[in-house]
């Protein structure tokens, strides 16, 4: 608060303009940093009505309203028209209670990580589609880390996106750096403009190897590329803005201009509020136990699981304090409930054709982590040396590239573009020279 206090103090002092506060709640402190900026200058502060403040949105609106009354910073807003508003929307938020985010209280870690409101958030959502929220700790902690190693970029968008991807990279493939987003590559290059700070040069050698770094301004080196991304997907753009989605987002963009041109885009699915999903009792299953076979005892822990393909689905547990990657394939299921009459059927038969062989040999190119294929770089035939790119894989919304195991001859693609992979599937096959 107080620093709050201190920098518009001293904007106030060289400008006449209006001066805009914006904070998340995530510290506890958004409240009184509100209050100390308006009592130095500010005239905007930015805040949310009660159905949708606090945690990693903005201060309520109304609590601000409220300590403002009377003062000579009296906003003049209705209380009870607020809380009509308020009210109404509470309502709304029910209808979307499956989208519902885990860190939504207060989480005084962000002193320590710095990561804003609109990132945890997001990178939450992420973790969720990738089966790993359990590993939101180890990124957290692991963001400060991956911020110093860039050059202590700022934590907003884009950077932000850039800096927590690659954290929880390096948390969910167990080893830092060893898969590298292509916007990470681009940031070292220097083609996001030139890092604040000291940029560690062993991480950019990972990363770019002896490629060159741009020193200019990036956007220097384009050229007008507005009439060829035009002519790309001419008869899909309506408008400058469909163009600027597809420039920026061009496979997830490209798709969602091809759905609308055929009218199937289709709104997310919610579940009614009240219904079995949202309602029934919690069900609490195992994550550390104990085995015992043939008079062995083995100490269990399950520390995550991968998304699951066709029947399969790997595991990652601790067995005697080594970690392990185990596939558990359904072949029946029993169909959980609170009394003793659970039936069971048979599990769903795999798909025979388009099925990906497990990773089981060097050769075998595999994913870091699920994603979706963006494109196939090379061809069968073709040889390759290790670490030439391999394929592009879309996953938590950056382009990762992934790169040969080893030098030989590529004999056999599995994957093919648009196509969703998990790391335990063999993508393409490199024969070794």
């Amino acid at each position: 608060p107080y620093t709050a206090f201190e920098l518009v103090r001293e904007i106030r002092a060289a400008t006449d303009l209006p001066i805009h506060t914006h904070s998340h709640a995530t510290s506890g402190l958004a409240h009184m940093t509100h209050m100390k900026a308006v009592e130095a200058g500010a005239t905007i502060i930015d805040t949310c009505v009660g159905a949708f403040a606090e945690g990693a949105s903005h201060p309520t609106t109304q609590s601000m309203v409220a300590a403002l009354a009377g003062t000579e910073h009296d906003t003049g807003l209705s209380l009870s028209l607020i809380e009509e508003i308020s009210a109404y929307f509470k309502e709304v938020r029910k209808k979307y209670w499956q989208f519902e985010s885990a860190f939504t209280g207060t989480d005084t870690r962000v002193l320590i990580n710095q990561v804003p409101g609109g990132m945890i958030s997001n990178l939450a959502n992420q973790l969720k589609e990738q089966g790993a929220l359990d590993s939101m700790d180890a990124v957290l902690e692991e963001i400060p880390r991956v911020r110093e190693d860039l050059g202590f970029p700022p934590l907003v968008t884009p950077t932000s996106q850039i800096v927590g991807t690659q954290a929880a990279l390096n948390v969910l493939t167990g080893a830092r750096y060893k898969s590298v987003t292509n916007e990470v590559k681009l940031y070292l290059q220097g083609r996001y403009g030139q890092a604040p700070g000291h940029i560690n040069e062993e991480v950019r050698k990972i990363a770019i190897g002896d490629l060159d770094v741009t020193t200019c301004r990036p956007a220097d080196l384009l050229g007008d590329e507005l009439d060829k991304l035009r002519g790309e997907i001419e008869g899909l753009a309506k408008s400058d803005e469909d163009v600027l989605t597809y420039a920026m987002f061009p496979e997830i963009g490209k798709t969602w201009l091809q759905e609308r041109a055929a009218g199937s885009l289709k709104p997310e699915q919610l579940l009614p509020p009240g219904s079995a999903q949202q309602d029934s009792a919690p069900r609490y299953a195992a994550d550390e136990f104990k085995i015992t076979l043939h008079g062995e005892t083995y100490h269990i822990k399950l520390s995550g699981s991968g998304r699951s393909d066709a029947t399969q689905r790997p595991y990652f547990v601790s067995i005697d304090g080594v970690s392990e990657e185990v596939l558990v394939e359904s072949l029946n299921e029993v169909a959980i409930s609170s009394g003793s009459d659970s039936a069971p059927r048979k599990a769903a038969a795999a798909p025979a054709a388009g099925q990906k062989p497990r990773a089981s040999h060097p050769g075998h190119v595999t994913a870091a982590m699920p994603g979706t294929i963006v494109d196939v770089l090379v061809s069968i035939g073709q040889t390759v040396k290790a670490g030439d790119g391999v394929l592009v894989i879309e996953a938590m919304k950056m382009e990762n590239e992934v790169q040969a195991p080893i030098a030989g001859v590529v004999i056999s693609i599995f994957a093919k573009k648009g196509d969703a992979v998990t790391p335990d599937m063999a993508l393409v096959e490199i024969q070794p020279e």
